[in-house]
């Protein structure tokens, strides 16, 4: 049985707006709510400041695994004749993969 990729489409935008407003009537009314302004942890209020994280390793990182996935993507749906060109390829990311490592 072949379903329309519209109809799928539609019923993820129908479950998705069921959602929304489910939780929007299971949400607090009180416009003035001062719990849901407080932080948690374990019952204690937490002191201190807001800090924000530094993302200079964030995006090394998120490059390194870009281009590992990338690379399996492209060594796997190489053809069966391409055994040489996926080894030179492989070896070519991972000196570039070594030298996002080594910055």
């Amino acid at each position: 049985m072949n379903i329309s990729p519209v109809l799928i489409f539609l019923a993820f935008v129908a479950t998705g707006l069921l959602f929304l407003y489910a939780g929007k009537a299971m949400a607090s009314n009180d416009p003035v709510d001062e719990e849901a302004k407080t932080s948690y942890a374990g019952g204690e209020n937490i002191p201190g400041e807001v800090r924000f994280p530094g993302y200079e390793r964030f995006f090394s990182i998120a490059l390194f695994f870009t281009i590992l996935h990338v690379l399996a993507l492209l060594v796997g749906l190489m053809p069966a004749g391409a055994l040489a060109s996926g080894i030179i390829y492989t070896g070519i990311i991972c000196f570039s993969l070594a030298a996002i490592l080594l910055q």
